[in-house]
């Protein structure tokens, strides 16, 4: 196999891979979203992770379900900056099956974001790769 070869089916792969996890984020973000409910919540929390390349964190949040229950739950998603800081108000999105399920209802905090990023990141690279492809066979 040639190293051109290689480098084509290397991008092409990783682009492939990238899209994939990118559309299952977004997918499964819209899916959420469809099926949750909003409430106003209060960021009673911060929990810090911490890893080899720098720390996250996930915001604990305070709010009341359409159902009178009061609920605490920390999000799914974290970054660097936090997404909210202790004492901030958000719109929540949780899930009414299980409310301690919730995202902050914004791109980065109900995965868009991040789907979008890894759906933009696999088709430059499946591009890329496709482009390499291409220029050879000029």
């Amino acid at each position: 196999m040639s190293q051109t070869a290689l480098t084509t089916l290397i991008l092409a792969g990783l682009g492939l891979v990238f899209g994939l996890i990118g559309g299952a984020i977004t997918r499964n973000a819209r899916e959420f979203r469809r099926r949750a409910q909003r409430a106003s919540g209060l960021v009673v929390g911060l929990r810090a992770s911490r890893a080899t390349d720098g720390t996250v964190y996930y915001p604990a949040i305070r709010f009341t379900t359409i159902y009178g229950q009061q609920v605490e739950a920390e999000t799914s998603f974290g970054s660097n900056p936090p997404p909210a800081r202790p004492g901030q108000e958000v719109t929540v999105l949780y899930d009414p099956a299980r409310p301690t399920r919730i995202r902050i209802d914004s791109a980065a905090g109900n995965g868009m974001l991040l789907g979008g990023i890894f759906l933009a990141v696999g088709i430059v690279l499946f591009t890329a790769g496709a482009g390499v492809a291409l220029t050879q066979t000029i």
